[in-house]
């Protein structure tokens, strides 16, 4: 009768053990699903940053523009912080006679390049992509959930769309 009691007790044990790995394996999953479905919102969080200091560099550079008695190209300085050293970098930035900045060309690259000059960061392909569009003569960038920061270059306006 000792060996069944045993065998019995070892078995509860196993069974115990099962049930809490199935408990810690349950709450695993429902943290990657909250965890995963958060992942959008802070993408579009991400955008919704870039077309705030989007903003604030349009205003700092058409009052920049006007104070320097509204010329045809402005010159921009970044400072640029790697991780050993800071660097300065120059930009040459084409204005409207309205006194909005405008890309060299207009077409993609111009619009990717427009986002360089003014944000002093290149645009990634995992986070924003430039594109032009004649049709309203403005510069869109998008992500990759939709969301897009629209920059109409006769205007100056910008638009904010979010896919929720």
């Amino acid at each position: 009768m000792h060996s069944q009691q045993k065998a019995e007790s070892d078995l509860l044990r196993v069974y115990g053990r099962m049930i809490t790995i199935i408990l810690v394996l349950v709450m695993m999953a429902v943290i990657g699903i909250k965890y995963f479905s958060s992942m959008p919102q802070v993408a579009a969080r991400s955008v919704e940053l870039e077309h705030t200091r989007f903003l604030n560099v349009l205003a700092m550079v058409r009052s920049q523009w006007l104070s320097l008695g509204k010329p045809a190209q402005l010159r921009l300085d970044w400072e640029v912080f790697t991780e050993q050293n800071q660097a300065v970098g120059q930009s040459v930035v084409k204005m409207s006679a309205l006194g909005w900045p405008q890309p060299k060309q207009l077409d993609h690259l111009g619009c990717q390049e427009l986002w360089l000059q003014l944000m002093g960061s290149e645009l990634q392909e995992d986070t924003l992509m430039g594109e032009f569009f004649p049709k309203d003569t403005s510069c869109r960038y998008q992500s990759q959930n939709g969301d897009s920061i629209g920059y109409q270059l006769n205007s100056g306006r910008v638009i904010f769309l979010t896919r929720k």
